[in-house]
């Protein structure tokens, strides 16, 4: 990890541009070539490949031209660049520091840049996060679809793509009366090359440490020495879908409150290598007094999409920058007071007692009546937003009496055990999902009401939890199988070995677990029988209900498949958990515990842009991990998701602190580097590697360290690189 030390800031951020080229220039010149619309132009109309692009894309984009046009029609960068003057001035110089920073390293190794390398900006890092999250292109085809009645089905084999946990615990649960954070990012590892970068700065006002998108220089995740923060996935209605009828004869035109509108048309050109130019045009109104696109036309009927974010690429980048400048609860405040962040659940902690659960997210009021699940009639202001949501008017916890706030991807209202926010208090507009929860939220719920003296040891391991909650009911239904005799006829002590481990699974899929082996074989055999069938078990099992007589074949049955296709396998039913699941990069392969249980029950709830669908249920354990089958071994399964970046964060009463992380699959994308698979060493070891906050600290675990000489700096620009311990 890069530990970055400056006098001033924008030396610090001079360091880290020449860092992160260093470990990721091919991924990171990559993002900003997508941010730019200029992919098909270096690489072609064909797809690009898993070379560079991870599971979470499917391994692969594949159409440069399509992704091109998407970042045009939403001018991500031409708003970034407008924005640029509305940022602090600090963070400007930051910006433009970091671009400068990348560019000196590849005049320093000229050998590294690519041929296709793009030129560079200071916007470019404060847009490259919105090519990731920008969700305004799929509001209108699930407000079209809602309107026609179709709930989306979702099947997936990864549980939980958009989970993640975050909890903070309070003086009165802790050892040493100081203030505890943990954040855990879940989703695949790998999109355009590994998504995360983490780095530790100490430069003019500025103490921090950083697990940040690569190459976006924006504060996502992590800490100061004063407040901790982290994010967990919600649903949200931050823009809408108008329906607009046009003038037949004219597209461009269109009635508004009666008088006549025309659309905003602006040409564009998509440069492709080795073939002709796309050209067209793109459309826009202006609904909501911001610039929205037309995505969809049926007949004279045009769809219009109008996001509260559009114009604002890159402020909520900005208030991430106050967030790590702030110092106290006023500060903090101060830095969400513009309720333009991340549309999702926030947690924050801080030194001062702060315990915070908020959803900061720029979401427009609607009038009463208006229904956001379905398009909206576009000719009329009574459809029209009427404001936006205040911090005060926010979703949010403030130092509950639990004394904890904890959110794993849940309704707000499902936060504890006893509610303390009703639902019914808010417009549908604020996107509860009434009763909506998980099995690591249950699991976080239990650990956190009996978390009481809690060190940082048992705050990493509260991270790294590795039990599915509910899953020891099934040992119940076995041992009812055996007191029944269903077994009674079994002459194979294979088979004894195998039951009698399963009967006594505690639910903790550790890596050494030779039950929770047996057990992911048995629900893999119970799924793929009927998908029907097995989901009426799964809930049967979970109520507490006694299994009817073709239920407890359908069982059986699966035990003895689970049983015989480990035995074929691999010769043997002599093996653990952690025998199966592996972890690694490159040609390491370590064992690893964690789970993600696909489920086949079904149940409906709300994504992340306010559409309902139906998906598999799953259930996870804390620490979430995604399997899918060995390239070369098929009967391995290799982790490719989901735990990715872990981080603990304990704000001592003494005043210091420590922290506590794993960067997955590693920092350096350099097969080469000792840094390219290191940390999954740690993942399979279950640990979190301390992150020498302090400079005492670092100076005992330094692996290297570079002297760089700003040009107009008062003083050197020092980059050290920690080796993991």
């Amino acid at each position: 990890m890069a530990h970055l030390y400056a006098a001033r800031e924008e030396d610090g951020f001079f360091g880290l541009g020449y860092a992160t080229a260093e470990d990721r220039l091919d991924q990171v010149l990559l993002l900003y070539l997508g941010v730019k619309g200029e992919l098909a132009a270096a690489f072609g109309p064909w797809p690009i490949g898993a070379d560079k692009v991870g599971p979470m894309y499917g391994g692969e984009i594949p159409d440069t031209i399509a992704s091109d046009l998407r970042v045009k029609k939403f001018q991500i960068l031409e708003q970034a660049r407008l924005n640029m003057a509305k940022i602090p001035s600090q963070y400007v110089l930051d910006l433009k520091a970091y671009i400068a920073g990348i560019n000196e390293f590849m005049v320093d190794h000229p050998a590294r840049k690519p041929a296709w390398a793009p030129e560079l900006e200071p916007a470019l890092p404060l847009a490259l996060l919105w090519q990731f999250t920008l969700e305004a292109d799929a509001i209108c085809p699930a407000r079209m679809a809602a309107a026609e009645q179709k709930v989306v089905y979702q099947p997936s084999p990864l549980t939980t793509s958009e989970g993640s946990d975050a909890f903070a615990i309070g003086r009165s649960r802790t050892a040493d009366k100081g203030i505890t954070f943990s954040s855990d990012s879940h989703h695949p590892w790998e999109a355009v090359g590994t998504i995360f970068y983490p780095w530790r700065m100490k430069a003019g006002s500025l103490d921090v440490q950083v697990f940040d998108v690569a190459g976006a220089a924006m504060f996502l995740f992590g800490h100061s020495n004063d407040f901790a923060w982290g994010w967990t996935e919600g649903p949200r209605y931050t823009g809408d879908c108008y329906r607009l009828q046009t003038v037949k004869g004219d597209p461009h035109a269109y009635l508004f409150d009666g008088k006549p509108q025309r659309m905003v048309v602006t040409p564009y050109t998509i440069n492709v290598r080795g073939a002709a130019p796309v050209t067209g045009e793109f459309e826009y109104t202006r609904h909501n007094r911001v610039l929205s696109p037309v995505v969809e036309r049926r007949g004279d009927d045009a769809f219009v999409v109008s996001s509260a974010y559009f114009d604002q690429v890159g402020m909520g980048n900005a208030e991430l920058f106050e967030m790590a400048h702030a110092r106290t609860h006023a500060d903090i405040k101060a830095a969400l007071a513009p309720m333009g962040l991340y549309p999702a659940n926030l947690i924050l902690a801080g030194r001062d007692g702060t315990l915070l659960y908020i959803r900061p997210g720029r979401l427009p009021k609607r009038p009463d009546g208006v229904d956001v699940t379905l398009p909206l009639d576009g000719s009329t202001s009574r459809t029209a937003w009427t404001g936006f949501v205040s911090l005060s008017e926010a979703v949010q916890v403030e130092n509950p009496p639990q004394d904890y706030v904890a959110n794993d991807n849940v309704s707000p209202d499902r936060m504890y055990a006893t509610p303390i926010l009703d639902p019914q208090k808010y417009p549908a507009y604020y996107a509860f999902d009434p009763g909506q929860t998980n099995s690591r939220q249950l699991r976080m719920i239990e650990l956190l009401e009996n978390a009481h003296e809690v060190s940082d040891e048992a705050a990493i391991q509260i991270t790294m939890d590795e039990k599915v909650f509910g899953t020891d009911r099934w040992g119940g239904i076995f041992k009812t199988f055996k007191l029944s005799g269903a077994w009674a006829k079994n002459t194979d002590a294979d088979l004894t070995t195998f039951v009698a481990a399963l009967e006594s699974f505690d639910g903790v899929f550790a890596k050494e677990s030779r039950g929770a082996l047996y057990y992911m074989a048995f629900r893999e055999a119970l799924r793929s029988t009927s998908h029907k069938a097995a989901g009426e078990i799964e809930g049967a099992v979970e109520a507490g209900r006694t299994l009817s007589p073709a239920q407890q074949r359908s069982v059986e049955d699966a035990v003895l498949a689970a049983y015989t296709s480990l035995r074929q396998g691999f010769g043997t039913i002599n093996l653990v958990f952690g025998d199966v699941h592996r972890i690694g990069r490159g040609s390491d392969s370590f064992p690893v515990g964690g789970a993600a249980i696909d489920s086949s029950q079904d149940k409906k709830e709300l994504n992340t842009i306010g559409a309902w669908v139906l998906e598999p249920s799953g259930a996870e354990a804390m620490r979430t991990m995604a399997f899918h089958p060995d390239v070369k071994k098929p009967a391995l399964l290799d982790a490719y998701c989901c735990q990715r970046v872990p981080f603990v964060v304990a704000f001592h009463s003494d005043g210091s602190l420590t922290s506590y992380s794993e960067m997955l699959p590693g920092v350096s994308e350099d097969p080469a580097s000792p840094h390219f698979g290191d940390q999954m060493r740690l993942a399979s070891q279950a640990e979190l590697r301390p992150d020498y906050f302090y400079l005492r600290d670092l100076e005992r675990n330094t692996e290297s360290r570079i002297d760089i000489v700003v040009t107009g700096a008062s003083a050197p620009t020092t980059k050290s690189e920690v080796r993991d311990r």
